[in-house]
C-alpha cells in the first residue's frame, strides 16, 4: 500500500516528514485573510468595550468618558481611561495629601487612600470598579456582538 505525502485543502495542506510527524502548512492567502479578519475584529471588540466602560465611569465633567476613545489604540486589545485621577476614581476611596489631609493636595503632595467612600454622580451605573461592573453587566452582549461580527467578516 503506497504512503501518502501530502494531503491538500483549500486553506493549506498536511505534510508528512520522514520523520513520521504531520504538519500544517497554510496557504499565505488564507494567513493573510486570517490575520486581517483577526486585527479586525479585535479593533471592533475594543471599540464596543470602550463605548459600554464610558457609561460605566465617573461622569462629574465627562473627562474619564471623553479620554477613553482618545487613549485607547483599538486593536491593541487595551481599553485606557488617560486621565491623572482614574485610579482613585476607580477604587471607589477618597484620597487626600499625606501632609494636608485634604483631598485638594499641595503640588507635588503625595496623595494616600483614606477608608472613605467617594460619593459618584449620575446614574447608578457610574461608581468603582468601572470595568469588572460593565463586564459583569455586558460580557454576554459584547461576545454575540464580536462573534457576529467575526462571522460575517469570515462570510463575506
Amino acid at each position: 500500500m503506497a504512503r501518502i505525502h501530502n494531503i491538500e485543502f483549500p486553506k493549506g495542506k498536511i505534510l508528512l516528514g520522514n520523520d513520521g510527524k504531520a504538519y500544517l502548512k497554510y496557504n499565505e492567502s488564507y494567513v493573510n485573510k486570517f490575520n486581517n479578519n483577526f486585527n479586525r475584529t479585535q479593533m471592533y471588540l475594543d471599540e464596543t468595550v470602550a463605548k459600554e466602560l464610558s457609561g460605566y465611569v465617573s461622569f462629574k465633567s465627562g473627562m474619564q468618558s471623553l479620554s477613553i476613545p482618545l487613549s485607547t489604540d483599538y486593536g491593541s486589545g487595551i481599553v485606557s481611561i488617560s486621565v491623572p485621577y482614574a485610579r482613585f476614581q476607580a477604587y471607589g476611596k477618597v484620597m487626600v495629601g499625606e501632609q494636608s489631609g485634604s483631598a485638594w493636595a499641595k503640588k507635588g503632595e503625595k496623595k494616600i487612600v483614606t477608608t472613605r467612600d467617594l460619593k459618584y454622580h449620575s446614574n447608578s451605573k457610574r461608581g468603582k470598579f468601572p470595568f469588572e461592573r460593565m463586564k459583569a453587566d455586558k460580557k454576554d452582549s459584547i461576545l454575540r456582538q464580536v462573534s457576529a461580527y467575526a462571522r460575517r467578516l469570515n462570510n463575506g
